[in-house]
């Protein structure tokens, strides 16, 4: 197809970078201030894609369609421009006057409130808008039969047992974390009871973390839209507490990360020691939840365990976190066995974490 995104002059200036991702992504840059992200998903098995960028452009769809753009939510979406769904190419609107939150908290160290009650908002928003509307649902549902409801979720079902691929692929030193899980029997029942008790009843973004959250670079000076949600590839009609436990648990990777590791030190005290400690994310954990419940009311009602729920998924998204380190990175040491037993005390003991987190139980949280 002709787009007409740039014209033959454009192409002789414009810079062009190959970012890595999972997926084959191009930024291109151009010399009036323009930056595309042009990204074309790459064949998952037998010559055949995920179908992830069908949810992604299927996102830009239901916002303009339906009223719940009067909310104002595409203001916090990428600027999706173009679909191809042949050749599985999404084109983006690349913004440079947004930076990546996991960044920004990294590197500044400050964990400001205003961005925490932002998250709590939007999420808020697309969950409560869309909250048992079956228009809502039919239109979610209507996928590409490529994609995988609760991808995220097979997890559960992989690190129950260890089949002859791990066995392949994995060092003796990764193996270890599923040797440490299947040791953990009530870990492993919890998990399962967790994952049979999910019930679908909004949109999610279901792969929600800070990592996919942009930052203004003014958002100092900004009343609103400070934030913008991006990568909904994986956009679902889903859980709402997978959704919240996972942006939670982004924010924990960042306590967990910093982790002082030395064999003289006990996991109390390296979980002390953190170069990131609980004690300075705590107030955005806080605000963050609370602005979503207040935002949220209805959420409770239904489910009056959600934030036991919320806690538990938190928890999972560790888990789901490691798996990812020890085939990606193939690394799994004293760092990945603490943030297991971090994982194991929010699945198993989610009120006692909700102390630990908050520094205050469910029913004040609540009432914030």
């Amino acid at each position: 197809a002709q787009l007409d995104y740039c014209t033959l002059a454009d192409r002789q200036t414009s810079q062009v970078t190959v970012i890595p991702a999972k997926n084959f992504n191009l930024k291109i840059a151009f010399a009036d201030g323009r930056t595309l992200l042009v990204k074309q998903e790459l064949y998952h098995n037998q010559e055949q894609t995920l179908g992830e960028f069908f949810a992604a452009w299927r996102m830009k769809q239901l916002v303009k369609m339906f009223p719940i753009e009067e909310q104002g939510i595409s203001e916090y979406l990428p600027e999706l421009l173009y679909f191809d769904p042949d050749n599985s190419i999404l084109i983006v609107n690349f913004r440079t006057d947004y930076i990546d939150l996991y960044e920004y908290y990294t590197e500044v160290g400050e964990f400001p409130l205003e961005i925490a009650k932002e998250i709590g908002v939007l999420i808020a928003m697309v969950h409560s808008q869309t909250f048992q509307r079956l228009e809502y649902r039919d239109f979610v549902l209507d996928r590409s039969p490529a994609e995988v409801i609760f991808n995220k979720l097979d997890i559960v079902d992989r690190v129950s047992k260890i089949t002859p691929q791990v066995f392949r692929h994995l060092t003796q030193e990764c193996l270890q974390f599923y040797r440490l899980y299947q040791r953990l029997p009530n870990l492993s029942q919890t998990v399962i009871d967790l994952r049979n008790s999910i019930q679908p009843s909004c949109l999610v973004h279901n792969d929600l973390k800070i990592n996919n959250t942009l930052l203004s670079t003014n958002w100092v000076k900004q009343d609103k839209n400070i934030i913008k949600l991006i990568d909904w590839e994986s956009a679902s009609w889903g859980d709402p507490a997978f959704d919240l436990g996972c942006i939670l648990g982004s924010y924990l990777e960042l306590w967990l990360d910093g982790l002082v590791i030395n064999n003289t030190l006990s996991i109390k005290e390296s979980l002390q020691l953190a170069t990131i400690p609980l004690e300075l994310i705590q107030p955005s954990l806080v605000t963050l939840v609370s602005t979503y419940l207040d935002r949220f009311p209805a959420i409770i009602n239904s489910r009056p365990d959600y934030l036991d729920r919320v806690i538990q998924f938190a928890g999972l998204s560790l888990i789901i976190r490691l798996e990812t380190m020890i085939f990606d990175k193939r690394v799994f040491g004293n760092g990945g066995i603490i943030m297991l037993q971090v994982a194991k005390q929010l699945i198993c003991s989610p009120k006692i974490a909700i102390n630990t987190l908050f520094g205050q139980d469910a029913n004040k949280l609540i009432s914030n």
